[in-house]
């Protein structure tokens, strides 16, 4: 492959593995010349970008993704951060600037990820109860200023990864019954699917009664009989009251919908 022809296939601001250049013609030998030569950089073990690219904690997600040759994603932006991508969440915690990324069981970010400055603090939690192969799990999302796209979280799947992540002493708070007040616009059949198919008793009993907090008019066409949620009750907050639906302890003001 000609020189100009491999730069252009390299997208804007992403980092690439050598698999992904081996995919393309391009050998690993190859690419350390390349390197040597001042046209591509190294930026880890076995990783480049084309020299003087700008980098962040999305060129190494885009590394990561394409360098696994599965349909689906090796893991990807969820829970709070995939929410912040899609312009459902406004604001972070103050002093908040970890990356929320969920995977596959087992997988692990690799030290050149771990130790790259421009990759930021990112943490990886497994699947939670949520398997990958979900329908309605992913949606495409290109970063500003990279001409590439990532697989992340669909808001009815981030909302469960954040909730299955999330201490119970926290599942209550403002942060997160805020988010709720904004997700007016999730999708009931996709939420239902999820909703059946999550392995978390927990996960979904505070799901449900958040949703129901919040008054949306899709949690009405959601259906809980059709969703396995477990037997016995089970506490969520400490101190607080039984609710008769969902056989969980929460904050009174949870007890009834808005």
């Amino acid at each position: 492959m000609k020189l100009n022809q491999l730069l252009h296939k390299i997208p804007h601001g992403a980092a690439v593995t050598t698999i992904w250049l081996a995919a393309r013609g391009v050998s690993a030998d190859h690419a350390r010349k390349l390197a040597h030569s001042g046209w591509l950089e190294r930026v880890g073990h076995g990783v480049y970008c084309r020299a003087g690219d700008p980098l962040s904690w999305e060129s190494a997600v885009f590394a990561l993704q394409t360098s696994d040759k599965t349909e689906l994603p090796p893991l990807w932006p969820g829970g709070r951060t995939a929410l912040t991508m899609h312009g459902i969440v406004h604001y972070l915690p103050l002093g908040e600037r970890t990356r929320q990324l969920y995977g596959r069981k087992g997988i692990r970010l690799p030290q050149w990820v771990r130790t790259a400055k421009w990759a930021g603090s990112m943490d990886l939690h497994s699947e939670k109860g949520l398997p990958a192969q979900l329908a309605g799990s992913f949606t495409r999302h290109k970063p500003a200023d990279k001409a590439f796209d990532l697989q992340i979280s669909s808001p009815e799947r981030a909302i469960l990864e954040w909730i299955s992540t999330t201490p119970d002493m926290l599942l209550f708070s403002d942060e997160l019954t805020d988010t709720f007040s904004g997700l007016n616009t999730l999708r009931p059949r996709r939420l239902q699917t999820l909703l059946q198919n999550c392995l978390s008793v927990r996960t979904k009993r505070a799901f449900l009664v958040l949703a129901r907090h919040a008054g949306h008019a899709w949690y009405s066409r959601l259906d809980p009989q059709q969703i396995d949620l477990g037997k016995g009750k089970r506490q969520l907050f400490e101190g607080g009251k039984l609710d008769p639906e969902y056989q969980v302890t929460v904050p009174e003001t949870f007890l009834h919908a808005n």
